[in-house]
């Protein structure tokens, strides 16, 4: 897919208006069909993160551009309420950030750290949790010193959210320097503490997919120091034994930017970025891993190919919102969710 032909596709799917809802059933997969939802309320934009409450798919932060200048980072958030089919705009993040590690506990959201605005985006250690009751956002205990990140694999296990890997630096302009660490924490939802007493990820990880199931936390794909480093890995960490991380079978295509969740205990992984066949460098792989017999399935692919976004789940349904749809930045409104059948 060239690049008008994926700009025509996103004009042709939005050409509904937002507020009257459209779908569109997609070619059927092995275990599952797409369909397409209104595009992002506020407009296009990627490297946000996105989390869910209920029925609602939130997404939160992130980055919109309009192929001319700086890119801007936001604070804004809103989300899209899967019943009544709209999207709502919830209270501003305190500060504008981008690629936040975001998870939901016990109806609440947390943002713990992320990067920040401008060309050089750095970690920030801010953290914040957001009350859906009153629609606001609380300071809480900012990361320890020299654990600030962004970038990181999340997922939420026992009223702890866990990250693993991440990036400090990302530079936002062509040959800019960006890092990846390895280093593993959580923050307890009811203490309000943060834990670093765990053991690092087997390679230094950012844009990379994280999924809990059961009690293990699963870290995939990611790349590593720089935009053209991608792989394929699999690790898992037992969490109620964190001693060691285990390699899995590894993701079919080797690639970063991906956006993973879990559906009872298979974990769907899509799109991502570092695709040398693709003009825009992006991949439309559909792919699902099974934890109980550690083995991956390819099923139907994205129709619009995107990175820099997430997956949340409700129900059966993995709804993915935006993201990019050229390598670095050109932030999309699609909003696509994969049905699971089985």
């Amino acid at each position: 897919m060239n690049v008008l032909t994926t700009l025509l596709a996103l004009r042709l799917a939005g050409a509904t208006a937002i507020g009257s809802r459209t779908i569109h059933e997609r070619k059927p997969a092995s275990q599952g069909s797409w369909v397409r939802h209104d595009l992002i309320g506020q407009g296009p934009r990627q490297e946000h993160s996105v989390t869910s409450i209920d029925s609602d798919v939130y997404i939160i932060g992130g980055v919109a551009y309009d192929g001319s200048g700086v890119p801007e980072t936001l604070n804004r958030v809103e989300f899209y309420d899967t019943v009544d089919e709209s999207w709502h705009i919830a209270a501003p993040l305190p500060v504008q950030l981008n690629h936040g590690n975001s998870a939901t506990v016990d109806g609440k959201i947390y943002v713990l750290g992320a990067l920040s605005d401008g060309m050089d985006w750095v970690a920030l250690n801010n953290s914040y949790v957001y009350q859906p009751f009153n629609d606001t956002w609380t300071a809480i205990t900012s990361m320890p010193n020299g654990t600030a990140r962004g970038s990181s694999a999340v997922g939420a296990y026992n009223g702890k959210v866990f990250l693993a890997g991440g990036m400090t630096i990302l530079q936002a302009y062509q040959g800019g320097h960006q890092d990846s660490v390895s280093m593993v924490s959580s923050y307890d939802t009811l203490t309000e503490e943060w834990n670093t007493d765990y053991p690092p990820l087997p390679a230094p990880r950012q844009h990379v997919g994280g999924a809990v199931v059961g009690s293990h936390f699963y870290v995939v794909g990611g790349r590593e120091h720089g935009i053209h480093q991608f792989h394929d890995t699999t690790y898992a960490l037992d969490l109620e034994n964190p001693v060691e991380w285990k390699q899995m079978a590894p993701l079919p295509t080797a690639r970063g930017s991906l956006a993973c969740a879990a559906v009872g205990w298979k974990i769907y992984c899509f799109g991502g970025e570092g695709n040398r066949k693709n003009p825009q460098q992006i991949f439309d792989q559909t792919d699902v891993y099974d934890t109980e017999t550690d083995s991956w399935e390819t099923l139907t692919p994205m129709e619009v190919p995107r990175h820099g976004t997430g997956a949340v789940v409700i129900g059966k349904a993995v709804y993915i919102p935006g993201g990019g749809v050229t390598s670095a930045f050109y932030p999309s409104g699609v909003v696509d969710a994969y049905v699971v059948n089985a």
